[in-house]
C-alpha cells in the first residue's frame, strides 16, 4: 500500500528526531500509538546492533494497543552511499520510508515512498501481526 499523509509525516518526524543526534547510531525502535486522539510515537530500548536487522525484528511481538512500528537504521549501500532509512508500518499493511543520504544530510533531501526496503518494511510490518 501507499504510504497514507500521517504515516508520511510520522517517518518524516522520525528521521529529523534520529538525525538530531548524528551518524553512527545504533538502530532505533519506535512503537505507535493512539491514545484519545492522533498517533503518538514512544521510543522503545532495543538492543539490536543491526547485524541481524531482519532477526531482531522478528523477536518482536507488539501488544495489540500498538496501531504500528517504525525502525531507523543505517546502511551503506552497494555504490558505498551512506544511508538512513526510517521505515514505519501499520497493521493494514500501509508502509513508508524516509530514506536520507550522509552525502545530502539536509531535511528538505529526505525522500520519503514505499517498496524502498522491501525486506525491512515487510519485517517490520510482520512484527504487528
Amino acid at each position: 500500500m501507499h504510504p497514507t499523509p500521517d504515516l508520511e509525516t510520522i517517518v518524516r518526524d522520525l528521521d529529523r528526531h534520529v538525525a538530531v543526534d548524528g551518524w553512527e547510531q545504533p538502530p532505533r525502535l519506535f512503537a505507535l500509538v493512539t491514545e484519545d486522539g492522533p498517533m503518538s510515537v514512544v521510543e522503545q530500548p532495543w538492543q539490536s546492533n543491526g547485524a541481524d536487522l531482519l532477526a531482531d525484528l522478528a523477536a518482536i511481538e507488539w501488544p495489540d494497543e500498538v496501531v504500528g512500528a517504525a525502525v531507523s537504521v543505517q546502511r551503506v549501500l552497494e555504490n558505498e552511499a551512506d544511508v538512513r532509512v526510517t521505515v514505519g508500518a501499520l497493521r493494514d499493511q500501509t508502509v513508508a520510508t524516509a530514506l536520507r543520504y550522509r552525502a545530502h544530510d539536509t531535511d528538505d533531501s529526505v525522500a520519503v515512498s514505499s517498496g524502498v526496503v522491501p525486506r525491512l518494511e515487510r519485517a517490520l510490518w510482520d512484527t504487528l501481526q
